[in-house]
C-alpha cells in the first residue's frame, strides 16, 4: 500500500487503524514516510471527522469497529443500479473517464471484535472509472453524518463505491469509446510512473520487514497507479491498435502546480469525432476489417497534439528528476519509426472495434480448413483490408467485463473499483427474451463483485489477522457490503455475477433454503442444452475474471425460522484447500434477498426454469481432435526461495518478449502446469485475451473426495472425508479396520508412483469425451503438490490441458495470472498470432 494511495488524512487514518488491528502495516507497497510527512498529516488529521484509534505500543482488542460501514448503520441496503452506457443504431458511443474521488472503503477488524461484526469503513482518495451521459446518475452516500464526531456539525458526503458504468452493446455493433485520464496526481503524492523517474529502480517502496521491492525489479513491481487503459474480457476483436490493446499507456491530463487542468479533455478529444467517422467507414467494409493499421490514420490534430504534449511531460519530467528520467516520446518516436502503434499518450486516447457478428455457414468449425477463411488467407487490399475474407468464429453473446490493465498497477487500480460489466446481447437474449417476455434480460441484476481496498496486499498470507479470511477483502457488489435484492414470490430471475476481483475466487454455498438456481452460461459463453441440464450445480466456484449466468427461482417466503434463510453465501479461495483443514475458509454473505410483493403464477413461464437452453451459434462447436495443429506445454510457478516469491511463466517474469507464437487460424493444445509448491498452494487462475478455450483434461494432485459406504448385510453406514484421490505414498491410501469399506474406498483412488516419469502422473478413470464443453476465459490451475518419499521430495504439478482456437485476429495480446498482484509482478507474457504462413514452399 504505497502513500501515492492516500491524502494525508487516509494516510494516517489507515495507520492509525492498522495499528489498533495489529496489522502493523504487512503489505509490500508503503512508501518510506519521513517525520516532516508524518507531522503534517497528523495536524490535517488532528481537524479531520474521521475517528481512529490512537497508535499505541502494544495493540488492544477492540470492542467494536473504530467506523461502522453502511451496512451497519443502514441494514438491508437495496442493490443500487450501476449507470449504463447504452448502444443505438448499431454503435456503442460513449466517454470512460478515469479520475478519483474521496469514497467509502471498507477494512477488515480483527478476530476480536464482537461476532457478526467483520469490517470498518473509512473516506479514502481512489481511483476511478466515471461515465459522461451514462444513466442513472449516481448519488453520493448519506451515511456521513453517522461518522462525524461532533453533534450538530455538517453531513460530510462521500461516495459509495460503485464500478465503472455498464456497457451494454449487442454482437455485430462498432464499439466507439473515448477514454479521457483526468486524474489529479496531486491527490496522490508520488503517483508518476516510477520506471519513467529513474527514481527507486522503477517501483514503489515500503519499510516493510523485509523491506519492499525486495527481489521485485522493474516492470514486474508495484508502480504507475496514475496510468490508465481498458482491457475488455471476453471480446473476440482486433488486440491491436485501438481494439483490445493492453499495451498502450494513457497518462493523466497535465495541470498547473495548483491542481488546475492545462488543457481540456474536450481540446484533446475533439478530433475523436473524424476520427470515428472514418472508423465507422473503414470498418464496415467487413468483419474482419482491422482499423487503424497506422498512427497516421488518426487525424493530425490529435496526433500533433499528442506529440506536443509528450514532449512537454518529458520535459518536466527532466526538469524535476535530472537526466535519469526515461522520457517517453523517444520511445513512441522509435515505435513509429518500425511502423508500430505507439505506446505511450497524454490524457485520452479512442477506442474503436467491431464486436464481429458470425454469419452460419454449411461447415461448423470442426470440419472447416482452419487455413482457410480468416485475416491469414483474405485478398488483402493496397490498403490493408480483409475484405473477402469470413469469419471461423464470431463473438459470444453473454456476461463479459472491463478493467484496467497496465502492468505494475493492475492489481491497485482494479482494488479501486477500475472495473465495469460489458453486456454484449444476441441471440441468447432473444430466446431467452422469447420464454420469458419482451425486454426480460434487460432487467437482470448485473452484480459486479469485487474485493475493494487501497493496497495489492500480500503479506498477509497463511491465516493472517483476519481469522483465515486472508484471502483480500470481503466481497462487494456494486460497490455495496451485503446489499439485498428484491424478488417476487415464486419469481424467476437471471442474475449476471461477474467476478472482478484482483484476488479471490468465490466458492458458492448451497442456495437458501427454499431457493433454486440452475447456470446457464460462463465467462459469457453460453450453455449448450446438455450442459444446462446435466452441470448446473448448487455449488459453483467464480475465480478472478469468471463470469457466471444464473437463473434463480425464489420460494414463496423467506424461512424465516433458518437463520440465514434469504441470505446467499459463499466463501473467499485462492485454491481449493482454503474449503478445508485446519482454519477453512468461513462464510460470508455475499447479499440478501427480499421477497415480497406479488406472486409469481408458478404455471407461467415467468414462475418456471426455461425448458431448452437457447441454441449456441456453430463457432462454439467443440474442438474437434482433427483440428489440433500444435501442442505445447506453459509452465506457472510462484518460487518461494526467495524473501519475496518470484511469480514466473516459463521460469521468467515478464519483461516484454514474446512467450508464445501462433500461426493464424489454427487450433491448438496447450498444457497448463502449476509448479508452485510447498504451503504457498494456490490455483493460479490462468487468463488468456482474444480466444476462449475449452477444458479437456484436469490434474489435481491435491484433490480429495468423501465416501459413504453401506455395509451389505448390517445396512450400516460408514463415512470416509478428505481421502487423497491420488496416492503417492503408502500413506495417501485410505486405511480402516473394516476391510471391506478399506477396499471400497481405495478403489476409488488413483495409485501413482512418484518415482516415475512425470508424464505419468496424469488423471485415471476413463479418458475424456469432448463432446458438449463448456467454452472458458479463466481458468485456476490446480496447484502442485510436494511428495515426502523415502528418497526425499519429489514435486508433483498440476495441471489443465486446454485447446483454443487461435482464429480471425493476428496480432499481439497476453496470458497471465489472474491474481492480479502475480500478473503485476512477472506472472505475464506476451502471445503473437502471425498472420499468414512463409509464401515459399518445396515440391
Amino acid at each position: 500500500m504505497s502513500t501515492e494511495h492516500f491524502t494525508p488524512r487516509g494516510f494516517l487514518s489507515f495507520w492509525m487503524m492498522s495499528v489498533a488491528m495489529g496489522r502493523h502495516f504487512s503489505s509490500e507497497v508503503v512508501r518510506t514516510i519521513s517525520p516532516a510527512f508524518a507531522i503534517a498529516a497528523l495536524m490535517v488529521l488532528s481537524v479531520s471527522h474521521v475517528q481512529a484509534q490512537a497508535p499505541s505500543p502494544t495493540p488492544t482488542p477492540i470492542a467494536s469497529p473504530v467506523n461502522p460501514c453502511p451496512q451497519a448503520l443502514m441494514p438491508r441496503q437495496p442493490l443500487i443500479p450501476v449507470p449504463v452506457i447504452s448502444s443505438a443504431n448499431g454503435k456503442l458511443r460513449g466517454t470512460i473517464v478515469l479520475s478519483d474521488e474521496e469514497e467509502w472503503m471498507t477494512f477488515r477488524v480483527p478476530t476480536t471484535a464482537p461476532p457478526g461484526v467483520r469490517s470498518q469503513c473509512m473516506p479514502q482518495h481512489v481511483r476511478t472509472f466515471r461515465e459522461w451521459g451514462a444513466t442513472p446518475a449516481m448519488a453520493k452516500a448519506p451515511y456521513g453524518q453517522y461518522l462525524n464526531p461532533k453533534p450538530g456539525a455538517p453531513d460530510l458526503q462521500f461516495a459509495l463505491p460503485r464500478p465503472g458504468p455498464t456497457l451494454r452493446a449487442r454482437v455485430g455493433d462498432l464499439v466507439q469509446l473515448t477514454f479521457v485520464n483526468q486524474i489529479n496526481v496531486l491527490n496522490f503524492p508520488f503517483s508518476i510512473d516510477r520506471g519513467e523517474t529513474g527514481v527507486g529502480g522503477g517501483c514503489d517502496e515500503s519499510n516493510a520487514n523485509p523491506p519492499y521491492p525486495g527481489a521485485d525489479r522493474f516492470p514486474d513491481c508495484f508502480h504507475g497507479s496514475s496510468t490508465g487503459n481498458i482491457h475488455f474480457h471476453g471480446t473476440h476483436t482486433n488486440p491491436n491498435t485501438t481494439g483490445d490493446n493492453v499495451f498502450i499507456e494513457v497518462r493523466p491530463l497535465p495541470r498547473d502546480n495548483s491542481g488546475k487542468l492545462t488543457t481540456s479533455p474536450e481540446k484533446v478529444t475533439a478530433p475523436f469525432e473524424k476520427f470515428f467517422a472514418k472508423c465507422e467507414v473503414e470498418l464496415g467494409r467487413s468483419q474482419l476489417r482491422e482499423w487503424p493499421r497506422a498512427w497516421d490514420d488518426l487525424p493530425a490534430d490529435y496526433t500533433d497534439e499528442q506529440k506536443k504534449l509528450l514532449k512537454e511531460y518529458d520535459t518536466q519530467l527532466e526538469k524535476k528528476y535530472g537526466a535519469r528520467v526515461q522520457k517517453l516520446w523517444p520511445v513512441d518516436e522509435a515505435q513509429l519509426k518500425q511502423s508500430a502503434w505507439p505506446q505511450y499518450y497524454i490524457g485520452a486516447a479512442p477506442y474503436c472495434f467491431r464486436l464481429p457478428a458470425y454469419t452460419p455457414t454449411t461447415s461448423s468449425p470442426a470440419a472447416m480448413n482452419m487455413n482457410m477463411g480468416g485475416a491469414g488467407s483474405a485478398e488483402i487490399s493496397a490498403e490493408g483490408g480483409q475484405d473477402s475474407a469470413a469469419l471461423i468464429m464470431g463473438q459470444a453473446p453473454g456476461t463479459h467485463w472491463y478493467h484496467a490493465h497496465k502492468h505494475g498497477s493492475t492489481a491497485i487500480n482494479v482494488a479501486n473499483g477500475m472495473t465495469g460489466a460489458f453486456i454484449i446481447e444476441g441471440q441468447y437474449d432473444d430466446d431467452l427474451n422469447t420464454w420469458y417476455g419482451d425486454g426480460w434480460t434487460r432487467n437482470a441484476q448485473v452484480l459486479v463483485v469485487n474485493q475493494l481496498g487501497v493496497t495489492p496486499n500480500l503479506l498477509l498470507g497463511g491465516g493472517g489477522t483476519g481469522g483465515g479470511q486472508d484471502k483480500g477483502p470481503d466481497f462487494s457488489v456494486n460497490g455495496q457490503i451485503q446489499p439485498t435484492i428484491h424478488m417476487n414470490p415464486g419469481e424467476v430471475q437471471m442474475w449476471r455475477i461477474l467476478n472482478t476481483s484482483g484476488r479471490a475466487s468465490m466458492f458458492f454455498m448451497d442456495p437458501p433454503p427454499g431457493f433454486e438456481w440452475k447456470q446457464i452460461a460462463q465467462d459469457g459463453v453460453q450453455f449448450s442444452d446438455y450442459n444446462y441440464k446435466h452441470r448446473s450445480f448448487k455449488n459453483i466456484t467464480v475465480a478472478p475474471g469468471n463470469r457466471v449466468d444464473l437463473l434463480v427461482k425464489a420460494p414463496g417466503s423467506c424461512a424465516s425460522a433458518i437463520a440465514g434463510a434469504c441470505q446467499v453465501m459463499v466463501k473467499n479461495m485462492v485454491d481449493p484447500a482454503d474449503l478445508k483443514g485446519k482454519n477453512p475458509a468461513k462464510p460470508l454473505t455475499l447479499l440478501s434477498i427480499d421477497i415480497s410483493g406479488k406472486p409469481v403464477d408458478p404455471s407461467s413461464n415467468q414462475g418456471q426454469f426455461i425448458k431448452t437452453a437457447p441454441t449456441p451459434p456453430t463457432f462454439l462447436n467443440d474442438i474437434a481432435d482433427s483440428e489440433i495443429k500444435a501442442t505445447r506445454t506453459i509452465r506457472f510457478s510462484s518460487d518461494a526461495s526467495q524473501n519475496f516469491v518470484q511469480h514466473m511463466i516459463d521460469g521468467k517474469k515478464f519483461d516484454g518478449e514474446v512467450g508464445a507464437v501462433i500461426l493464424l487460424n489454427q487450433a491448438e493444445e496447450w498444457k497448463i502446469v502449476n509448479e508452485t509448491y510447498g504451503g504457498r498452494i494456490v490455483s493460479h487462475p490462468f487468463h488468456i485475451h482474444i480466444n476462449p478455450f475449452q477444458i479437456t483434461e484436469i490434474f489435481d494432485p491435491n484433490a480429495t473426495f468423501d465416501y459413504t459406504y453401506t455395509e451389505p448385510k448390517t445396512g450400516k453406514k460408514m463415512t470416509a472425508a478428505g481421502v487423497a484421490q491420488y496416492a503417492f505414498v503408502p500413506g495417501d491410501l485410505f486405511t480402516s479396520s473394516d476391510v471391506a469399506f478399506q477396499k471400497a474406498v481405495r478403489a476409488r483412488q488413483c495409485q501413482l508412483n512418484p518415482s516415475a516419469e512425470p508424464d505419468s502422473w496424469k488423471p485415471c478413470g476413463p479418458p475424456f469425451v469432448n463432446k458438449n464443453n463448456i467454452w472458458w476465459d479463466v481458468f485456476p490451475i490446480p496447484s502442485g503438490r510436494s511428495v515426502q518419499t523415502s528418497k526425499g521430495t519429489v514435486n508433483v504439478p498440476g495441471y489443465f490441458k486446454m485447446r483454443s482456437r487461435f482464429v480471425d485476429y493476428p496480432g499481439f495480446y497476453v496470458m497471465h495470472c489472474h491474481i492480479l498482484a502475480h500478473e503485476d509482478r512477472g506472472m505475464m507474457t506476451i502471445v503473437e498470432v502471425a498472420p499468414a504462413r512463409t509464401p515459399y514452399s518445396h515440391h
